[in-house]
């Protein structure tokens, strides 16, 4: 056994000079830096062959005894690559590893732990993974990305947005019956493995351990370039910021037991971090606006609709007039962004009403910063100038916990479903939402700032949603050869536009239609639409293509135009604080005022950039360019910003 490991030892002393052949001679896409990849990637497989040949008579013999480890085993093994084939391409050369270090670190627990509570472990395992596969595949399915148990904070609002979401596939029951003949046969042999520990056993579950974990990280991705940790499989261990590439570089079983670490990880931050923000903000500084469109709605009331799922899909002369007469009669934004980040319409809030980057490592947003200060925001930017600033929503207020974050965005009130004598059915009609609050979304004794969140465009996109149905018919009357889905989804937008044509209608009523700026822009684009279909209407098939947006912004008194710069959600709180002259500090947002003339940068969730021309993934590449590296920076800080609460 000795010899054994002194083979081991001599290996692994050879992997690592080819390894600092690697990192100091060779560099990213050369052959010579593929030939030591491949060798190292070779020469890791070989370590482990080696000691599992090594110590296969004793590991079969294990096996044979260790029934119930055996089921354990194979079913966690099977659901992971039923999952894989339907899901996943791509993997990369780590998989493995991770996969086998992940199960063998739940085969460690469970022998560690006494009989009776290694039996409870087990079985609850299987349901939770099985569950699990289940969970991500319908997730992956609607949002094309993989779900945190950090969300669970946001369960209750999934689960209620996803209501009717459901698409059957055969992974389902096999993985249900996978979980239930793997418990009934646990539960007949009655055998659960236990290990008397001792000295010997104890070194071969370390090696084993301290192999597996060694080839993993031997073969992660270099960083060439500390300026990019993004580039680093070790920075996507620490922080899964991607929970796709994370399933494809370890496991997806591996990525539930990191997750769940994660998730019961406290954060932490530094002063240094402070002092880093700090310092960032002096050194990049940026000016107040001093075009000829700063002050142009200065002293004016602002109604500002966040249009749920909106989409241009939508729009149309005859079926969406009003909506047409935005986007005809002000400002329209031809090249607009809304990018959909992890808890889409929550984020795009967030966005609107402070420039920042939401949370892309820590939770959702509007949960775990709720309690944030923003004192850059748009509500207290307004409110400086004397505006009371209002939000509504036709769903209750505590959906989201927008009752608190919305506090500290600076409103005055939140009014939801109660407040507004909605019930859970009349609040999904956007006119019948409108037509409860239109007095305190319009007040004629006091300049005001009101935020209105649509309901009537939220999915699904069935016949089953009341306000589909009720304009149904007049879709089809003129795209009589559409899917059905894309009609449907039109149907739910005509509320929408019945809605702004009560609003058009009450501030001629009221007198205000010129003293008031309307600005509409959607959340996201309708995601939950099958894609298949959404891509055959569109013509879009990239999904970073696919959160082109729209934003429109009118006024009874300027000039129609179509601005085709490049622009993003971050820009539009910097924007309104040049039109409306608000005199906030423009420095800590994101975006920029869109009238300076500059194009902007899409920031995307996954940590990748989109400039107009290239799609950028900042994982998949070095540093190329100054703004490659000011880009990775931005995405830094503004994690910093939440952790710290900056502002407060």
């Amino acid at each position: 056994m000795r010899r054994t490991y002194s083979y081991i030892i001599g290996l692994m002393v050879l992997l690592g000079v080819i390894f600092g052949l690697r990192l100091g001679y060779a560099k990213p896409e050369t052959v010579l830096n593929d030939v030591l990849t491949w060798l190292i990637w070779f020469g890791s497989l070989g370590i482990l062959i080696l000691f599992m040949t090594l110590n296969g008579k004793a590991i079969l013999s294990t096996l044979k005894q260790a029934k119930d480890l055996l089921i354990f085993v194979s079913t966690f093994f099977w659901m992971e690559i039923f999952f894989v084939i339907k899901n996943m391409d791509g993997l990369k050369m780590t998989y493995l590893y991770g996969l086998l270090l992940s199960i063998f670190l739940w085969v460690m627990l469970y022998l560690l732990l006494p009989k009776k509570y290694a039996k409870i472990f087990g079985v609850l395992s299987l349901i939770i993974y099985g569950s699990y596969v289940i969970g991500q595949d319908i997730y992956v399915r609607i949002f094309h990305d993989y779900f945190s148990f950090k969300e669970a904070l946001t369960l209750r609002e999934g689960v209620e947005s996803g209501q009717s979401m459901y698409r059957f596939h055969f992974l389902h029951p096999v993985v249900i019956l996978l979980m239930i003949a793997s418990i009934w046969t646990y539960l007949n042999i009655k055998t659960v493995t236990h290990m008397v520990w001792s000295t010997r056993i104890l070194k071969k579950a370390i090696t084993l351990g301290l192999l597996l974990f060694l080839t993993i990280h031997i073969n992660q991705g270099v960083s060439y370039d500390q300026s990019n940790a993004f580039n680093s499989d070790r920075y996507l261990y620490q922080t899964v910021y991607s929970r796709e590439t994370f399933a494809k570089t370890y496991g997806v079983f591996h990525l539930m037991g990191r997750d769940l670490l994660d998730t019961f990880t406290p954060r932490w931050h530094s002063k240094k971090d402070v002092e880093d923000i700090t310092a960032y903000f002096e050194e990049n500084q940026k000016a107040y606006s001093t075009h000829d469109y700063v002050g142009l709605f200065e002293g004016k009331n602002l109604v500002f609709i966040l249009a749920e799922s909106y989409d241009e899909v939508a729009l149309d002369p005859l079926l969406t007039p009003h909506l047409y007469r935005l986007k005809t009669e002000g400002f329209d934004f031809r090249n607009h962004y809304t990018p959909v980040f992890q808890r889409t319409t929550s984020d795009s809030e967030f966005i609107f009403n402070t420039s920042l980057m939401p949370s892309m490592e820590d939770g959702p947003t509007v949960t775990v910063f709720k309690n944030n200060t923003y004192r850059q925001s748009l509500a207290n930017l307004f409110q400086e100038q004397g505006y009371i600033t209002s939000a509504f929503h036709g769903n209750y207020k505590e959906f989201y916990g927008r009752h608190i974050i919305y506090e500290n965005y600076g409103y005055h009130h939140f009014y939801g479903e109660h407040e507004l004598g909605l019930t859970k059915e009349t609040g999904k009609f956007d006119t019948l939402f409108f037509d409860a609050a239109k007095d305190l979304i319009l007040p004629t004794d006091h300049k005001f700032m009101s935020f209105l969140i649509t309901f009537s465009g939220h999915s699904p996109y069935t016949m089953d949603h009341v306000v589909a149905k009720e304009h149904i018919e007049k879709v089809h009357a003129l795209y009589p050869q559409d899917p059905d889905v894309v009609n449907l989804y039109r149907a739910t937008q005509i509320e929408l536009d019945l809605m702004i044509g009560q609003l058009f209608d009450t501030l001629e009523e009221k007198h205000l239609i010129d003293d008031t700026v309307v600005i509409l822009t959607g959340d996201h684009y309708p995601y939950t639409m099958p894609q298949e279909v959404y891509e055959q209407v569109t013509g879009i098939t990239e999904n970073h293509l696919k959160q082109k947006g729209n934003l429109y912004v009118w006024s009874s008194d300027i000039t129609p135009r179509q601005i085709s710069q490049l622009t993003t959600s971050f820009d539009i709180l910097p924007t309104i604080n040049a039109l409306f002259d608000l005199k906030g500090n423009p420095t800590p947002y994101v975006g920029q005022d869109i009238f300076l003339g500059f194009e902007s940068i899409v920031y995307y969730k996954n940590y990748a950039y989109y400039d107009g021309i290239s799609y950028v993934s900042l994982s998949e590449l070095q540093p190329t360019s100054e703004q490659m590296k000011r880009i990775i920076a931005m995405y830094q800080l503004y994690k910093k910003i939440l952790r710290t609460n900056y502002f407060k």
